[in-house]
């Protein structure tokens, strides 16, 4: 298996690096960190850094895209995911474009500086049609990874069909209501997987507020789907998905819609 890590040239290393080695660690995968620059200009010469236990390369793509680049380098060594130095993608940026059209994961660093174990991979759980596709490529991770798995959604404690003035206990009822039928919903698809997570429904004052509400550690991933993504990269502010992808503490993993 493959990681490639998308890089600036002649760029110290960041926290794509970073997450990308520890990506490859935990899969047992080689490394192939990839510049791209377009077509007239001289490419980088650069020597594949040390890095203990992971096999690594270093490869230039030349390309008036960096991310069709970087999709290329993709498909030629047969990566399973693209590792950024990204937060959460907004419009034009590399990650947005590459979860719109690669056909491979998408992993955004952010800001994480962490660089021990993958200890625990939690699945972004939504309504939608891929909700079922997005489990499994969690799943699929936290079993490679050794590391533990947790399905969870995310809501604004008050619904749009809540005014301010039907009160709180009104809206202590909705958000209950909620609760229930969104586990009973990660419930049914674990069964369909014979998967078993720790399932959590957080409502908070903001779906921001929701998703630093369960808690999070240096070990662990958060998994989306590419919808979040592209929720996020056109700035629909009210989506949950962008908003969960804004808030996340952790490195996020984009699975491909061919997952779903």
């Amino acid at each position: 298996m493959t990681v490639v890590v998308g890089r600036r040239p002649r760029e110290v290393a960041d926290g794509a690096e970073r997450f990308g080695t520890r990506l490859a660690r935990a899969l047992g995968a080689r490394v192939v960190l990839c510049t791209v620059s377009p077509p007239g200009e001289d490419a980088p010469v650069e020597l594949p850094p040390v890095i203990d236990g992971v096999p690594v390369e270093v490869v230039h793509v030349v390309d008036r895209s960096v991310p069709g680049g970087l999709a290329r380098a993709a498909h030629t060594h047969q990566a399973e995911v693209i590792v950024l130095g990204d937060g959460p993608p907004v419009a034009g940026t590399v990650g947005a474009r590459l979860a719109r059209a690669a056909d491979v994961a998408v992993a955004l660093a952010g800001t994480s500086g962490a660089d021990g174990p993958i200890t625990r991979v939690t699945c972004a759980f939504g309504a939608g049609r891929d909700a079922g596709g997005v489990l499994a490529a969690a799943a699929s991770l936290a079993r490679r990874t050794g590391a533990s798995l947790r399905v969870a959604s995310f809501g604004p404690q008050r619904g749009p069909t809540v005014p301010p003035e039907a009160g709180l206990h009104a809206e202590r009822v909705v958000v209950e209501q909620w609760r229930e039928q969104v586990l009973a919903a990660q419930r049914e698809v674990l069964a369909a997987q014979e998967l078993e997570a720790e399932t959590l429904a957080a409502a908070d004052t903001t779906v921001e507020d929701a998703v630093a509400s369960i808690g999070w550690d240096d070990g662990d991933v958060l998994v989306v789907g590419t919808a979040a993504a592209s929720a996020a990269a056109r700035l629909l502010l009210g989506d949950p998905g962008a908003a969960v992808l804004r808030a996340a503490p952790v490195p996020v993993i984009l699975a491909p819609s061919h997952h779903s």
